[in-house]
């Protein structure tokens, strides 16, 4: 017997070893539902579309680079200064068409979604502290510029991945905003080092929060030299502590005298794995800055339950809001009320399939991808994009996905198509 319970704990130790290094290749997501409808989309809205099966994504990371700068690997530990670069990532095999990408990007076919392949990460600057900008920074700014010249939407997009990421996970994530934006946004990836390896969580969370600072050097850079008009930032998971912290250095420097303007825009946390308490003080400093703070949180993610039970305090994607002083529940009630921000409830058992304990909510489930798509590309606030409003006890106003969601969407794009731009 006790041999039996050896050799069945051994095995258990051995799968959540192996489950620690796995790390399953990035796919497209699936179609989000507002490009389902058969008419047009924001791929057909694109004269300056580009019909190929590879995606072209600016970066920043404050990983230590390895190789050539050609083709830059980036490890796993922190390095002291911030890389600028341009990625290539490339939809399924060298020889899918873009043909077959459209057909799966506009469609709800059960076909497997091709893979998303990191093919070159070409760094081009170094942003070294103190220093100033070197020709290699600047010609990176230039090729922003160009993007932004040649895009529907002026605005940047910054995504924030989440911890136990590689760079090509990262990198796919990012990608799935860059294509269902129609190629109409320019898109950002800030890859933060993680340990990408989920038994090494707690380091991840010291390395976040020595990312928020590179963050929010980030948003001055791109504030100061670039022609964007708003900067948007879409934070996911552990992505949304070096989100909160970064944006709250943002926010504190922009109202020193002089200070530049940051020019946030839409700021989005999906299922922010974020310390409560800290999130909530954060947002004291950033959430009158930005044009919109929208936090989306499933209270039955079970990934932000296992983090509260390691952090032993809840999350932001899964609050607990008796943690909070008398003094945070007030300013939290009066930001919902009156400094744009919006709380999301996703609840799967209304939405189109995913689990009831679902993480990956933003990209998973074509409901929530939608929201996420209609907020950063037409700053539409809730109740303009198709969502339902709801009181929680305490009095704070949230949002939710009705079940008829799919025909209130359906009026949304109606509305716009006949009396807004494709983009904001």
């Amino acid at each position: 017997m006790r041999r039996i319970l050896f050799i069945a704990l051994f095995i258990i130790v051995a799968v959540i070893i192996a489950m620690s290094f796995h790390q399953p290749p990035m796919r497209l997501m699936p179609t989000p539902k507002l490009f389902l409808d058969g008419g047009p989309n924001a791929f057909t809205a694109n004269p300056a579309l580009a019909r190929s099966n590879t995606i072209e994504l600016f970066y920043a990371t404050n990983r230590l680079p390895v190789g050539p700068r050609t083709n830059r690997l980036y490890a796993v530990v922190p390095g002291r200064d911030l890389q600028l670069g341009v990625s290539q990532i490339r939809i399924g095999g060298e020889q899918t068409t873009w043909e077959q990408i459209y057909a799966l990007s506009t469609g709800a076919g059960d076909d497997r979604r091709p893979q998303l392949n990191l093919e070159t990460m070409a760094e081009l600057a170094t942003l070294a502290e103190g220093e100033p900008l070197s020709p290699g920074a600047r010609a990176w700014l230039g090729l922003v510029n160009a993007a932004l010249e040649r895009s529907a939407d002026k605005d940047i997009i910054i995504y924030v991945h989440g911890a136990n990421a590689t760079v090509e996970r990262a990198a796919g994530q990012a990608a799935q905003l860059r294509h269902f934006t129609g190629q109409n946004s320019v898109v950002l990836l800030f890859a933060w080092p993680t340990a990408e390896n989920f038994l090494r969580y707690p380091r991840d969370v010291q390395t976040a929060f020595g990312a928020a600072p590179q963050l929010a050097k980030l948003i001055e850079l791109l504030a100061v030299h670039t022609k964007a008009r708003k900067i948007d930032v879409l934070t996911y998971s552990a992505g949304g502590m070096v989100g909160s912290d970064g944006l709250a250095l943002v926010g504190r420097k922009s109202r020193v005298a002089g200070a530049v303007n940051p020019r946030l825009g839409e700021v989005y946390h999906a299922a922010p794995d974020a310390d409560t308490r800290g999130f909530v003080d954060d947002l004291r400093d950033y959430a009158g800055v930005a044009t919109r703070v929208t936090v989306a949180a499933n209270l039955n993610d079970s990934a932000l339950r296992l983090s509260q039970l390691i952090n032993r305090a809840s999350r932001a994607g899964r609050p607990d809001f008796a943690e909070l002083s008398p003094n945070a529940t007030r300013f939290l009630l009066e930001a919902n009320r009156r400094q744009g921000l919006d709380l999301i409830d996703v609840r799967p058992e209304t939405m189109s399939g995913i689990s009831a304990r679902a993480h990956t909510f933003w990209y998973d489930d074509p409901w929530a991808s939608s929201d996420v798509l209609l907020t950063l590309l037409l700053g539409l606030p809730p109740a303009e994009r198709g969502l339902a409003p709801g009181a929680a006890p305490s009095g704070a106003q949230y949002w939710s996905f009705p079940a008829d969601y799919p025909d209130r969407l359906a009026a949304v794009l109606a509305a716009q198509r006949s009396n807004a731009p494709v983009v904001k």
